[in-house]
């Protein structure tokens, strides 16, 4: 497997090159960069693949709300309409996706929720909507330069640091390991445990590529299983059976698996959009089994089950999802900062 990877090393050169040469026209102003007069927070990552994009945003909005109005925008990946949305109540993954349903889903009574694939029109096109936006949270927009921002957050998973990684396609990541230098803030994504150590091993790695940008750690912390269809049974049973659409389920089956006793995972690829199929196949399996089983999934595939709700599967075994959030070693240090730079932001216009 490592011979192959090296022998797609040109290929990776080609395309670090076109990178490079992007981020370099953007830099020198030919290639134009358009700024709004509203704070706008970017939030990627240099790598493909799941860094927490997602809860990292919701953490932002529950940081955010109570001050200011905030939007979000995504592209929508995985949805099958094209062009510019607002969510609403009509709404499901088709619609927009999975990742800004759940936003909807959650905070719908605080925040816009959007989706486009051109973020510098989707600004505007909310701004006429509701001209009292203050924020605008960008999904996934770190190598999205046509839209300026006020704060570049770049994320990096633990267990996959951008550093230890290499340009597509040989590796996972979208540029060069030094396109983290244009972030504002560096933050380390699912985290176990680790010393202060471990933490400035991993600084001293990152500033080679980001040399003085601040870096933060943050953790995952896993709720308790919440019923999906609000079923009669509100415990989950000791032996479980696992959905899951991830870039990545390690995190997940980590955590379920001490709790519980996991008969079956049921693995989709990343947004993977299900079908009544996909069900009946499960079904028919399940049924085959002499156990008391409950099914687990997480919170962004409960989404896209939703539209499933008078599926037999979900008649004859109880659904629960499991909520996460994020906490943030310095969290003092890191809402000042980004405090700071919204209230800066303020005094500019």
């Amino acid at each position: 497997m490592k011979l192959f990877s090296w022998l797609l090393f040109p290929f990776s050169l080609l395309y670090s090159s076109i990178m490079q040469f992007r981020n370099y026209q953007f830099d020198n102003g030919s290639r134009k960069t358009t700024n709004f007069d509203r704070v706008v927070i970017s939030i990627g990552n240099l790598s493909v693949g799941g860094t927490g994009k997602t809860p990292f945003i919701e953490y932002l909005i529950k940081t955010l709300r109570n001050e200011h109005k905030i939007a979000t925008v995504s592209r929508g990946y995985g949805r099958r309409t094209n062009g510019f949305r607002i969510a609403n109540d009509k709404d499901d993954t088709k619609s927009i996706g999975d990742e800004p349903l759940q936003l909807y889903n959650k905070y719908k009574n605080d925040i816009i929720v959007s989706v486009g694939e051109e973020r510098i029109l989707a600004i505007p096109s909310v701004l006429l909507e509701f001209p009292d936006t203050a924020i605008f949270l960008l999904d996934d927009a770190y190598q999205h330069r046509k839209v300026g921002r006020d704060l570049n957050i770049l994320l990096t998973d633990f267990h996959k640091l951008f550093y230890n990684d290499h340009v597509l396609p040989m590796g996972r990541l979208r540029e060069g390991r030094s396109g983290a230098s244009r972030a504002d803030c560096i933050v380390v994504t699912k985290c176990p445990v680790i010393n202060d150590s471990n933490k400035n091993q991993i600084k001293n790695q990152i500033s080679l590529y980001a040399p003085d940008v601040p870096v933060y750690f943050s953790a995952i912390s896993y709720l308790e299983p919440q019923s999906v269809f609000q079923t009669k049974t509100n415990t989950v049973t000791t032996d479980v059976v696992i959905i899951s659409g991830l870039a990545n389920a390690s995190s997940f089956i980590s955590h379920v698996a001490p709790n519980y006793k996991i008969n079956n995972h049921y693995e989709f690829r990343d947004h993977h959009n299900f079908s009544e199929n996909d069900f009946d196949q499960i079904l028919s399996e399940i049924e085959k089994s002499d156990k008391v089983l409950t099914i687990l999934t997480t919170e962004k595939d409960m989404v896209r089950i939703l539209s499933f709700r008078d599926h037999q599967l979900f008649k004859v075994v109880p659904v629960f999802y499991i909520p996460i959030e994020i906490s943030i070693d310095d969290q003092f240090g890191f809402e000042t900062s980004l405090l700071k730079r919204i209230e800066e932001k303020k005094k500019q216009d």
